[in-house]
């Protein structure tokens, strides 16, 4: 792009209005628009001379440009996603649902909703505050039962508990009083999805909720590849939480704690083999045969 600021080249409507190229210098450059032509001056013979070594095209120059864009609330300027959100939703109903199956209520499993479901009872609402780069991810929670018959079979357990001897106790209510502790240690709450229960935890609050009735608080796998101390660490994943499905069948009033009570001859199973990739186990060891 050339400048033609100072005048160098002498721009004429057309050729028949160059009169005179004596008041030129040699060498002086003329376009012509009617002919779109460039051509020298060469005072030596006095003849014009066609250049190739410029080109005229029609332009504007100096212009001030001034942007502006406003899409429709349903158009995407930038389509482009750099920032993913997972959310993880547990709704009120399947919550509903579930306990009562956990009461017996109902007999049928009740199934968490699907992350279409979610996304139509919930997208609407969130993409008017989400910004234009986050995608929403919908992950459904579901419930993982503990201990009770509704609970899969490597995490049935029974709670075995001794009285305390001094006092007078109706086994009935003492195992009611345990199931109405362990209900409210699994009160929903009091748990985050993808947590870790320790049964070091519950057992004592529940000593502390029943105190001084009760002495000895354990729990025993009901899985006979299982023994004692199998169950004392159990994980959720990040789309579960912890509910408990124990009943009063599920607790077991003995006099002492023995060895043959409790299960505790063999292996501590250390690995879970299961398709529950979040059970594991504590690192406590045990003699067969010995009493406590």
């Amino acid at each position: 792009m050339f400048t033609n600021g100072t005048g160098s080249i002498q721009v004429i409507a057309n050729k028949s209005l160059l009169s005179s190229t004596s008041i030129y210098d040699n060498g002086q450059i003329f376009y012509f628009i009617a002919e779109d032509l460039f051509q020298v001056l060469d005072k030596t013979t006095g003849n014009l001379t066609t250049t190739q070594s410029y080109r005229a095209k029609i332009g504007r120059d100096k212009l001030k440009f001034h942007y502006v864009h406003a899409a429709d609330e349903s158009t995407r300027i930038d389509p482009s996603v750099s920032n993913i959100i997972d959310v993880y939703l547990l709704t009120k109903s399947y919550d509903d649902n579930f306990r009562l199956y956990i009461d017996g209520t109902t007999s049928t499993k009740p199934l968490s909703p699907s992350s279409d479901e979610l996304y139509l009872n919930y997208g609407q609402q969130l993409n008017t505050i989400k910004s234009i780069s986050d995608e929403i991810i919908y992950h459904p929670v579901k419930y993982k039962i503990l201990f009770g018959e509704n609970a899969s079979s490597d995490l049935q357990a029974k709670f075995k508990i001794v009285k305390n001897p001094d006092l007078v106790i109706n086994d009935n209510e003492v195992k009611t009083r345990v199931i109405a502790a362990i209900n409210e240690f699994f009160a929903l709450e009091n748990w985050e999805f993808g947590e870790t229960f320790y049964f070091t935890e519950l057992s004592t609050y529940v000593m502390q909720q029943l105190s001084p009735n009760l002495v000895t608080f354990v729990i025993v796998p009901n899985q006979a590849t299982s023994t004692f101390g199998s169950l004392f660490e159990i994980k959720s994943e990040a789309d579960e939480i912890f509910i408990s499905g124990a009943t009063v069948a599920d607790i077991e009033l003995i006099d002492s704690v023995t060895a043959t009570r409790l299960r505790s001859s063999g292996s501590i199973v250390t690995d879970a083999t299961t398709v529950n990739t979040g059970l594991t186990s504590s690192g406590l060891s045990t003699t067969g045969g010995t009493s406590y």
